[in-house]
């Protein structure tokens, strides 16, 4: 008898799309145009709805024979998708590509994923080099005492942050996206401070004085906004902001640090010069692999800029490498 060839399963792509962000006419087109040539299964289409905003349809996907997965949308989207493989311990079946088109984009824009190329989208997301990425898992308290485990692949936040996504309309986030967020500050006002016991790595906690406390994956916003410029998406640690600005010219320091003077730290003497300079009260960095949050009083929580609701505890831990993204 002959020795048979081996005959290797074929890939899948699956498509996950925000409806409401996409020209699906456009989509179509520059998916099939990748995927055909290749002579893959044929593409699943799952758009996302209100009651099923991506996590669902990842299990689908898999559960189809998905080996690659295509999402579509804003950083809510994707926290969804990479949320079902994490707890589902799916990391490894699948690939992730990035198909920015939501309103903040802020995994892409440090992935360096060009925002007005879908056709380049589309093929970096098939066939790109592989890139392990870390994410962050939470375990919440919430205000009623229930519990809950989610993930995020940006960053989290606790405080004033949360507290004007909390307040802004989802209509108006729709429909002019990230400027949206200036009507919830608007509503969230006034600023007040908040006292929360901060523990990095199950060291003694640090009783902090904060308007918000922020612990990302990332380091980037849109508008080159920094609060984090150590932070990696594959580091193995997750970054901590502690925003704390007093008084009036404190805040103008924050946003001094935050923006155009982080443009100088590329520069030794000037970076030693700005972080001898720095008041940790303003704006403290910190990191660590897991860090525990007690806030004093029940805090909002925000996770890749999608509500949380009140929080009396919430522990961060990183996944080191939890899901694949190609580049």
């Amino acid at each position: 008898m002959g020795i048979k060839p081996k005959i290797s399963a074929k890939k899948r792509v699956a498509v996950i799309f925000y409806p409401a962000k996409i020209v699906q006419r456009k989509l179509t087109a520059a998916v099939e145009s990748a995927v055909m040539p290749m002579g893959w299964e044929p593409t699943l289409w799952l758009p996302t709805t209100a009651d099923e905003p991506g996590g669902e349809q990842t299990l689908r996907a898999i559960a189809q024979g998905a080996t690659h997965i295509l999402v579509a949308g804003g950083d809510g989207t994707v926290r969804e998708v990479v949320e079902a493989l994490s707890l589902n311990n799916l990391g490894d079946k699948v690939t992730l590509g990035i198909l920015p088109s939501g309103t903040g984009n802020v995994l892409a824009r440090n992935l360096k994923i060009d925002l007005n190329d879908l056709a380049g989208a589309v093929k970096r997301g098939l066939t790109g080099n592989r890139f392990p990425i870390d994410l962050g898992l939470v375990r919440i308290i919430h205000e009623d005492g229930s519990r809950a485990e989610r993930v995020f692949s940006v960053m989290a936040g606790m405080g004033l942050d949360a507290k004007i996504m909390e307040k802004t309309d989802p209509k108006l986030k729709k429909a002019i996206g990230w400027v949206a967020y200036i009507d919830g500050g608007i509503k969230a006002l006034p600023t007040l401070f908040e006292r929360m016991d901060v523990s990095v790595d199950s060291r003694e906690p640090r009783n902090l004085k904060l308007v918000s406390l922020i612990i990302g994956n990332v380091g980037w916003l849109p508008g080159k906004i920094t609060l984090m410029p150590d932070a990696s998406l594959n580091d193995g640690v997750l970054d901590v902001a502690a925003v704390g600005p007093r008084r009036f010219w404190n805040w103008i320091d924050f946003w001094g640090r935050v923006t155009w003077l982080e443009g100088l730290r590329e520069n030794r003497q000037l970076r030693h010069l700005i972080d001898a300079s720095a008041d940790v009260k303003t704006l403290e960095n910190l990191s660590g692999k897991k860090i525990r949050v007690t806030p004093e009083n029940p805090v909002f929580i925000q996770l890749d800029g999608d509500p949380m609701g009140s929080v009396r505890e919430a522990e961060f831990v990183v996944l080191p490498n939890a899901v694949t993204v190609r580049l």
